[in-house]
């Protein structure tokens, strides 16, 4: 997000909060492995961090959280019953809306949807709640992880389904699976914390 002032402030808070909790990168994942419940504990130290705690989604802190756990060292094992909440982002509603994974009833949320426009913020929630529900069910159909299903729709979707230019059904994975709604566009409301 192009608010270089809000990076400066974000990272501010961030190193402040820090040192008042007296923590380091290194010691959030300490305690969060030794913790009987790692994924709770990690998500719960972030909380208290600038740069993370602003999130009531907790968006940043769940990606974090997929990365250190999904890297070849895994920074972060989680224990067999937790699991990464659906981190549903601008791309992850923008892949819904065009693959079809959620369909938009209202003919006026669509209409701004296809246009581009600023939605309200109880619009922008319906459609995101939606996503989240589908994902919470694909990981269910699926029996794979939330980490899983979400690397491959954001993969599939990132390299071929660009907003700014055609998609490239012809050589996607999921071209006939897909509801092609190429014409949609993620709600669009301004907000810092995802």
């Amino acid at each position: 997000m192009p608010a270089l002032d809000l990076h400066l402030e974000i990272a501010q808070q961030y190193g402040k909060d820090m040192l008042a909790l007296q923590l380091t990168p290194k010691v959030v994942l300490e305690r969060a492995t030794v913790s009987t419940q790692p994924l709770q504990t990690f998500l719960a130290l972030l909380d208290l961090i600038g740069g993370y705690k602003e999130d009531p989604l907790r968006k940043k802190s769940s990606l974090l959280a997929l990365i250190l756990n999904q890297r070849p060292k895994c920074f972060l094992p989680l224990r067999q019953d937790e699991q990464v909440e659906p981190v549903i982002d601008y791309h992850a509603m923008c892949a819904c809306l065009r693959i079809g994974i959620i369909e938009v009833l209202d003919k006026e949320l669509t209409r701004k949807l296809l246009n581009r426009q600023m939605v309200s913020p109880l619009e922008e929630w319906s459609v995101r709640y939606a996503c989240y529900r589908a994902y919470q069910q694909l990981v269910a159909l699926t029996g794979k992880t939330y980490g899983v299903v979400g690397w491959f729709v954001f993969s599939v979707t990132r390299n071929l389904c660009l907003e700014m230019f055609d998609p490239e059904c012809t050589v996607c994975p999921i071209d006939l699976l897909c509801a092609h709604r190429k014409f949609l566009f993620q709600p669009v409301i301004r907000t810092s914390y995802y």
